[in-house]
């Protein structure tokens, strides 16, 4: 109890201060701007400021925003069920989903499509290609298609449904004895425990002796999602995360409540710095429970609640507002408190441009896949594929300001928590793993390949030469196909580029020798350089290493047009270290329970 001279807080005194400052300015510019005023389009902005100086994840939605938001958490949208791109101009077939229209259509990746409706296509923004492939279910659309290695263009009419995106895609096993259940890349939606229900009833009945859950660059999700999926793995009663209010108001722990159908099956769950908030409380759950083991890099550090409200009658606008955090069950913070402002508010340099990261966090993070993350990055931005994919391939941590990694010593002096059984956890925000293993880096080089989809379009080409008989290519990459790549790189849309930074730099040097007068020497030299990088650029020879990176890529986007985007996933993990590391543990028992026991310092 207060002491009684002790007047009560007015917990409305300042909110009634900013409100009357708010109107006064809003007054003045209503009665004295020299201009008539947006009224809509000024509150809107009011309202986006302010929550701006909050979090990320904070959001006001209109309309069409909360169309958006709602196929995110139901995972569904009304359309053909297809990933499109743009390759020279023209709408391009990523991949079809599997058991979608488009995929019993016969589409298949790299098919353009130069024509909806009999409207051409070429020079059309994605974002308006989009919109007139997407419709109400049941209406139907004609395409106009242009395959490699076929003569004529064909008339495709594709009868859209609604399309529910996988959480779970791939339930395999990957090899004799491991199974292997992936949601990396994906996102926590409705569907997403009946899909990892029906995955692990799957396992099951391949007699694996052990499991790798793949939880790497996947963003999240919907918090009752997370805690029904851990539940799939834990025992009757087990906490599975916290839930807790401002100043602890209120908290609410969720507890597994059924029967896990795989209870001692040894359990392997791979993170890095892309997995998130569901999937962070996943990780944290099997960790916390001593379920399973973690492997991978340190996980993201998004633990925070988002609650809708709805603001408008007829679903016309809503606030998704941050209004608790998540614990572990250990008593852990998954939040990562450096993630707080300023950073957040600071522009992330991308080449020429610089983009609010907090913006750009947002968007990534509620998106349904990757695929679906640029295309909204290039709606909202105005963005090329090229700048898009190099946003998606930066680390979150480096999109919200983060920083370097904590070092050994950080985590060393954190708080440390212990798991059921004794083993020492740390609370740091995040999820740090039980055994420490980075994953691939690629060259510079080859990410810059990537960013032009050279590999892809390559592979495009390439089958369309090679299977015009109508035999198609084996999935393997042998030295033809790598002689042809070699071939095909200096005209590729990377080569192009290359070539013109090149010229522009010897331009600057020329420039260089006429201002101060440099002899004929130094111009021959010049001339002597570009002609020696034409010969590399066209001969490209490549180290060893270098050349197994482009194996890689090749191989999983051949995987990809050939067999499917399944079979594309399978095979990326063939050199996975992470993936590596994981079927060791499960094929060392030993080992698996040493670790599992704290053993591993």
């Amino acid at each position: 109890m207060p002491p009684a001279n002790c007047e009560p807080e007015d917990r409305y005194g300042s909110l009634n201060d900013s409100w009357d400052r708010f109107g006064s300015v809003y007054a003045r510019v209503i009665e004295h701007y020299y201009d008539p005023v947006d009224h809509d389009a000024i509150m809107r902005a009011a309202i986006e400021g302010m929550l701006r100086q909050l979090d990320p994840y904070t959001q006001y939605f209109d309309e069409e925003g909360l169309r958006q938001l709602r196929q995110d958490t139901t995972g569904r949208f009304a359309g053909l069920g297809i990933t499109v791109g743009i390759k020279d101009r023209t709408p391009v077939v990523i991949a079809p989903i599997e058991g979608t229209p488009a995929d019993r259509a016969g589409l298949l990746p790299g098919d353009l499509i130069v024509a909806i409706e009999g409207r051409e296509t070429f020079g059309r923004s994605l974002e308006q290609v989009v919109n007139d492939l997407r419709g109400d279910p049941g209406t139907s659309v004609r395409i106009t298609v242009d395959r490699r290695g076929v003569l004529d263009d064909w008339d495709v009419i594709i009868v859209r449904e609604m399309i529910q995106i996988r959480s779970v895609a791939v339930a395999e096993e990957i090899l004799p004895g491991i199974g292997y259940i992936s949601m990396r890349q994906t996102r926590f939606s409705e569907e997403t425990s009946a899909e990892m229900e029906a995955a692990l009833e799957r396992i099951s009945a391949l007699d694996v002796k052990g499991l790798i859950l793949d939880l790497r660059g996947n963003p999240g999700g919907l918090l009752s999602q997370a805690a029904e999926v851990a539940d799939l793995f834990l025992p009757r009663g087990a906490p599975i995360v916290s839930v807790r209010e401002r100043s602890g108001r209120r908290e609410e722990t969720k507890r597994s409540e059924r029967r896990p159908p795989s209870p001692h099956l040894p359990l392997v769950v791979l993170i890095d710095g892309g997995s998130a908030s569901a999937a962070e409380i996943v990780a944290g759950a099997l960790q916390d429970n001593d379920r399973g083991l973690v492997v991978g890099t340190t996980s993201f550090g998004k633990g925070s609640v988002q609650t809708i409200f709805d603001l408008r009658d007829e679903d016309r606008a809503a606030l998704k507002l941050t209004t608790a955090l998540y614990f572990t069950p250990s008593g852990r913070s998954i939040h990562r408190e450096s993630l707080a402002l300023p950073g957040l508010l600071q522009p992330v340099p991308f080449g020429d441009v610089s983009l609010p990261g907090g913006q750009l966090l947002s968007v990534v993070l509620s998106s349904p896949d990757f695929d679906v993350a640029g295309d909204r990055l290039r709606a909202r931005f105005d963005l090329d594929e090229r700048l898009s994919g190099q946003i998606l391939q930066t680390t979150l941590g480096d999109l919200a300001g983060r920083g370097s990694p904590r070092s050994a010593s950080v985590v060393a002096d954190s708080a440390s928590f212990r798991t059921n059984g004794g083993r020492p956890v740390y609370g740091t925000g995040g999820i740090e793993p039980d055994l420490v293993v980075e994953g691939v880096v690629s060259p510079p080089y080859v990410q810059e390949l990537r960013r032009h989809r050279v590999f892809f379009d390559f592979v495009v080409d390439y089958v369309g030469r090679t299977g015009e008989g109508g035999a198609q290519p084996s999935p393997e990459v042998d030295d033809a196909m790598m002689c042809a790549f070699r071939e095909y790189l200096p005209g590729s849309t990377a080569g192009v580029a290359r070539g013109r930074k090149l010229g522009q730099a010897l331009e600057g040097l020329r420039r260089l020798a006429d201002e101060f007068g440099w002899d004929g020497a130094v111009r021959a030299r010049i001339d002597s350089l570009e002609l020696a990088a034409g010969r590399q650029e066209g001969a490209e020879p490549l180290s060893a290493d270098l050349e197994s990176y482009l194996r890689s890529e090749l191989r999983r986007e051949l995987a990809l047009r050939v067999e499917g985007r399944k079979a594309s996933l399978i095979i990326a993990l063939k050199d996975d270290p992470q993936v590596k590391a994981a079927v060791t543990l499960l094929r060392d028992p030993t080992e698996y329970d040493r670790v599992l026991s704290g053993g591993l310092e």
